[in-house]
Parts: structure tokens; sequence; C-alpha cells
């Protein structure tokens, strides 16, 4: 129920300030930020959770003694697993343009 305090003061600012055409389109920085901020913080929380267990993980591969190739293939195993699971991905593209250039990084969002 959280997302619902941002959503609906988005909502209302969007059909007060901005309901022209498609809602795709972000002209107004202003009411843009209002549910910009909430997904940059959801995603900031989500990278710091990323590193921690990366570093328990870490931790924990190199308390077995095993041969060294293989603790570098499970730390990558898993690692790659959680990258899609907690959105890492998304730190890259956070800050990356919505509108409508074409430029490299939108591209390759």
């Amino acid at each position: 129920g959280v997302p619902v305090l941002f959503v609906v003061p988005w909502v209302v600012l969007r059909y007060l300030y901005e309901n022209e055409g498609c809602w795709e389109r972000n002209e107004k920085a202003a009411v843009w930020w209002v549910i910009r901020c909430p997904i940059l913080v959801a995603v900031a929380v989500n990278f710091v959770v990323f590193v921690r267990i990366v570093r328990i993980l870490v931790a924990k591969v190199r308390a077995h003694q095993v041969s060294r190739g293989d603790t570098r293939l499970r730390l990558a195993r898993s690692t790659l697993t959680l990258i899609p699971l907690l959105g890492v991905h998304e730190v890259v593209f956070a800050l990356a343009g919505e509108g409508e250039g074409g430029g490299g990084l939108r591209l390759a969002r």
C-alpha cells in the first residue's frame, strides 16, 4: 500500500498541471520528480542490500577450503543471479533521460 502514497499525488499533479496527450512525456520536471524520487530511493536501497549480500557471499565462499577456480565460479554465479533479482541494473540507468532524445544510454535502456 505504500506506493499509493506517491502515486496518488503524482496522478493529481499530472491531471492538474500536465494533462495533455500521453502521460509518457515528462515536460515539467517538478511533476516528474514526485514519482521519480521514490523510485530512486528504492533503487538505492536495493543496491545497498545487493552490496551487503555480495560481501556475505564472498566471506562464506572464502571460508570454505575449496579450489580457487570453483570459488570464483560459485561467487560469479550467485552474484549474476542477484543482479536482476534486486534490480541492480537500474543503478546504471537511474538518472538516464526519460525524454524523447535518442542518446546511447536511452537506447541501451
